[in-house]
């Protein structure tokens, strides 16, 4: 894997599939799978209108990390490409945000709306990998709670992308499903 093109240290994940030094005994919800922890209750995001599973959310304490992976084209990074048209989209409705240097790399701390003129403050980070984006979002404790944030950060070094070989448009978003077993609560 070419180094400048993926920013993330060896050994060090996220990881993808073929990694050798990626983990072994993972909870796999299709193009992201993970290492389980009893600390940390996991949902699987589901949109409405479709019943797609959209993103992976790790409940820790009063945290949470939310995940994406999304397709990227062989040989290029995309999210500093991302990060600037969420950058871009946030300034126009006059959100608060600010660019740091997190480990992951670039990230986005910001004020995002969300009802009755209240605020929640959220951190967005990711990492381009080989042809995928894993993107995450930490809200919450986690980002001035030192414990928690680190726990987060851990589940998502953790996590291990599986890309697939089906061809994807660029920022296509990965494929998820559920485990085998997983318990669906019944609509009511």
């Amino acid at each position: 894997m070419n180094e400048s093109i993926n920013p993330r240290q060896a050994n060090q994940g996220p990881y993808d599939k073929s990694d050798l030094s990626a983990p072994q005994e993972l909870v796999d919800f299709g193009s992201i799978a993970f290492v389980p922890n009893s600390l940390v209750s996991v949902r699987a995001e589901i949109e409405e209108g479709t019943q797609r599973i959209v993103a992976i959310s790790f409940d820790y304490q009063e945290s949470t990390l939310q995940v994406q992976a999304f397709a990227i084209p062989k040989g290029r990074a995309l999210w500093e490409e991302v990060l600037e048209d969420i950058s871009s989209s946030l300034d126009t409705q006059g959100v608060a945000m600010q660019r740091q240097t997190g480990p992951f790399g670039i990230e986005l701390h910001a004020e995002l709306p969300i009802q009755d003129g209240k605020a929640k403050t959220v951190r967005m980070f990711g990492v381009d990998g080989d042809r995928w984006l894993l993107r995450g979002t930490i809200s919450g404790s986690a980002l001035t709670d030192l414990e928690a944030k680190s726990e987060l950060e851990d589940i998502f070094r953790g996590i291990v992308v599986n890309r697939g070989e089906v061809p994807l448009p660029p920022r296509e978003m990965l494929p998820l499903s559920l485990p085998a077993g997983a318990i669906v609560p019944k609509a009511n």
